[in-house]
């Protein structure tokens, strides 16, 4: 059998392994097949994933460890006093420890870093990387300085925790405490809550719930719901940081989609909670948000504007659906559709 035959071979049986199991739309999955259905494709049917690891991603997983469920920052993260590496020095550094660690399991007892040079080399050339220096010891020099093996010494003992550097947890600590300074944030999240609070609180809430409709579901990691049983409310939060300023953060909703997101979590908490919908408690959805400025401001979703991104939410829903049930994945759907023209 030819190699290309074993390939598509492989890529059937994977694509009928993702098809017969019953698949569940988060929020990024579900932005990632309307913005790139290949990268949708080759991510979740073929399983092909890259580690996220932008600093703006980090500092939320950070943040939100840090004010909702601090008891479990040890176990997640680790702080390294020194600087770390950035953009492709990371990159190089994360692919070769990859490559590390198959190698440590077949019996390699190199350690250190100068002791890869070959391998950084080859990751170097593969991503046409500080090709246009002279030597190859100019392009090992880009690699192994200070940062680079500080590096290195910690992701080789820092296990299944993300490593940051201090000023990232100093930034992080310091918009938690401003939080908890908040009054009214803190009363909207449910920080202040005691034995005689009349409240639920839930917080990083795992929820998956099935679409009737649909050959799929919906899922979510909900940063915080709070039910306060007096005023018969559901309080959905989602805390956000942003480098930008507050006033710039409706301009972050359209260009993260961050609408859908707000629509899923919805759907989810009144499915989920639909023995208290029906007892006439009803739902506000509100991002609460930490600025370049250390300034924090819940904003509160209208229902109006929810219903809005309600409707938006349904026409994703079925151009979704389209793609799911045609095994379609080369273009966004209108694109796909000859529905754009110039």
């Amino acid at each position: 059998m030819e190699l290309e035959d074993l390939m598509n071979q492989s890529i059937k049986i994977m694509e009928n392994d993702f098809y017969a199991k019953p698949f569940k739309f988060s929020y990024s999955s579900l932005n990632k097949l309307m913005w790139n259905p290949q990268a949708f494709y080759q991510m979740y049917v073929l399983g092909n994933r890259e580690e996220k690891t932008e600093s703006y991603l980090v500092n939320g997983k950070i943040i939100h460890c840090l004010l909702l469920e601090p008891e479990k920052f040890d176990d997640q993260f680790i702080v390294s006093p020194n600087a770390l590496p950035t953009g492709n020095t990371k990159t190089v550094i994360d692919r070769l420890y990859a490559h590390h660690v198959e190698l440590a399991n077949n019996g390699d007892e190199r350690t250190n870093l100068v002791e890869f040079s070959n391998a950084i080399l080859d990751i170097l050339k593969d991503m046409d990387l500080h090709q246009s220096l002279k030597t190859d010891v100019q392009r090992l020099d880009r690699i192994l300085v200070p940062e680079g093996v500080s590096y290195w010494n910690y992701i080789r003992t820092k296990g299944d925790k993300t490593l940051i550097n201090q000023e990232s947890y100093d930034f992080c600590k310091t918009g938690v405490d401003l939080i908890k300074l908040n009054k009214e944030v803190c009363s909207l999240i449910g920080c202040d809550i005691n034995e005689f609070s009349n409240k639920e609180v839930y917080n990083e809430l795992p929820a998956e719930v099935d679409m009737t409709d649909k050959p799929f579901g919906l899922k979510g990691i909900i940063d915080n719901v709070v039910i306060d049983h007096d005023k018969q409310i559901i309080y959905i939060n989602d805390i956000k940081t942003t480098s930008k300023e507050l006033k710039d953060f409706p301009e972050s909703i359209e260009f993260y989609n961050y609408w859908m997101q707000a629509a899923i979590y919805s759907t989810i908490i009144a499915i989920k909670f639909i023995h208290l919908i029906d007892r006439g408690y009803q739902f506000q959805f509100h991002f609460v948000v930490i600025d370049k400025n250390y300034q924090v401001y819940p904003f509160l979703v209208t229902e109006n504007t929810l219903n809005q991104w309600f409707d938006r939410f349904n026409q994703t829903i079925e151009k979704a659906h389209w793609h799911y049930a045609n095994k379609n994945y080369d273009l966004p759907y209108d694109f796909a559709l000859h529905k754009i023209t110039l």
